[in-house]
């Protein structure tokens, strides 16, 4: 990559409709088949209080962005890609060929700049992915002209990083790490940059959750799937009452389980408190599923409760796996490696800080969540309050849902 070459100014951020994570397409294949018609909205939402984002985001360039991700349509060439790997009917296929993005609502008060959608699920779930790097990359180009950063100095500092990671990864060939950086990346071109130099200078890397650069790569497009799912489907069990909003998470595990193999079980266990979850999971889905992914609370404390739990039901724990997923960097994932080696296998999604360690300008902890479904006020609590969603009042109304006591605030990686 030239070292002129972060950013192309004019151009698209996002390249293609398929610029997006492979997790993405998985759920709209569930919510195809579970939930055609249903009516959601998405909220975006800058957990970094310190930084006001409008102050670097230009209006004008983030509604052009969107509204060209919006002309986007699922191509023959997208199509052949997804039917090659052989999880998805025809008619799901031709479902997407026939999807239209609808174009999100932009509003820019002064304090906060507020991003929203509204309209059907199928339709509207791959702007979490998209609106997350169109934000970051016009971030940190606004935050570079505002400093008086150059684009070389950004990429020297940036590629001096990662050749510092990539020489620990040497070192740690073992490692097994999934590429996750898209959502909140420093562009789209420093991703590729980052992917190529990884895949050809290291063994760690198994996959990439980006499915274009996964497929221009030749590696698998790896990733499991979000709280998006059990937030809808809890917001929705509203209407009958405590115990189906109880229940709707583990709804979740068997429409997922309904439609792709082990290789896809991965369990996501936080969205209303892990301890939570596990007070309900039993046997059947600890045999049945892979194992699970962490992303919230502490990882040592979550990996031991989760060894404990296979002891319980007497199921052989070196036999599962957990993702590590949050807020990861090289030296952690070593430390969590060691600390679980021969105990249970232990893999990596490691995202934010591959594709956004420039040194100069620090990433911003950005997401796109569910936030109404069916007219219901959707939530997350997570293990760690700082990552949780939703007005007060129904954060506070979930808790007693679930028996949720934790009270931990942990800062925010990203």
């Amino acid at each position: 990559m030239s070292q002129q070459l972060l950013w192309q100014p004019g151009a698209p951020i996002i390249r293609r409709v398929d610029e997006n994570d492979v997790y993405k397409i998985m759920m709209m294949y569930l919510i195809w088949s579970e939930y055609p018609n249903l009516h959601v909205k998405f909220g975006f939402k800058n957990r970094t209080a310190s930084v006001i984002v409008g102050d670097y985001v230009s209006r004008d360039e983030l509604v052009e962005q969107i509204t060209y991700t919006a002309q986007y349509r699922f191509g023959e060439e997208v199509i052949a890609l997804y039917r090659s790997w052989g999880l998805f009917p025809e008619e799901f296929l031709e479902a997407l060929k026939q999807l239209k993005l609808s174009v999100p609502t932009i509003t820019d008060d002064g304090a906060s700049l507020q991003i929203e959608t509204s309209g059907l699920w199928f339709n509207d779930t791959s702007w979490e992915i998209f609106v997350l790097p169109i934000v970051s990359e016009l971030y940190g180009r606004g935050r570079a002209q505002a400093e008086g950063i150059s684009e070389t100095a950004l990429f020297n500092e940036g590629d001096c990083r990662l050749s510092e990671k990539i020489a620990f990864f040497k070192q740690h060939p073992y490692l097994q790490i999934s590429q996750f950086g898209l959502r909140r990346r420093f562009s789209g071109l420093w991703e590729e940059h980052v992917t190529e130099r990884l895949l050809s200078e290291t063994e760690v890397i198994t996959g990439v959750s980006n499915m274009y650069l996964a497929d221009k790569y030749h590696v698998p497009a790896q990733g499991t799937n979000a709280h998006e799912l059990p937030m809808v489907l809890t917001a929705l069990a509203r209407h009958s009452g405590p115990k189906a909003m109880r229940d709707a998470p583990y709804l979740v595990l068997r429409q997922w389980q309904k439609l792709f193999g082990y290789k896809s079980l991965i369990m996501l266990d936080d969205a209303y408190g892990s301890e939570a979850f596990r007070r309900q999971l039993g046997r059947e889905f600890l045999e049945s599923y892979r194992g699970f992914r962490h992303d919230s609370g502490d990882p040592y404390a979550y990996g031991e409760a989760v060894i404990k739990l296979y002891q319980t039901y007497g199921i052989d724990h070196r036999s599962k796996v957990i993702i590590f997923s949050d807020g990861l960097n090289p030296e952690l994932a070593l430390k969590l490696y060691n600390h679980f080696k021969g105990r249970i296998m232990v893999l990596f999604g490691m995202g934010t800080n591959l594709t956004n360690d420039m040194g100069l300008i620090q990433p911003l902890s950005l997401v796109m969540k569910i936030t109404e479904a069916a007219g219901n006020p959707a939530v997350k609590l997570s293990n760690n309050l700082n990552k949780a969603t939703g007005n007060p009042a129904e954060v506070e109304y979930y808790k007693s849902i679930f028996g949720y006591t934790n009270t931990a605030r942990q800062t925010l990686v990203y």
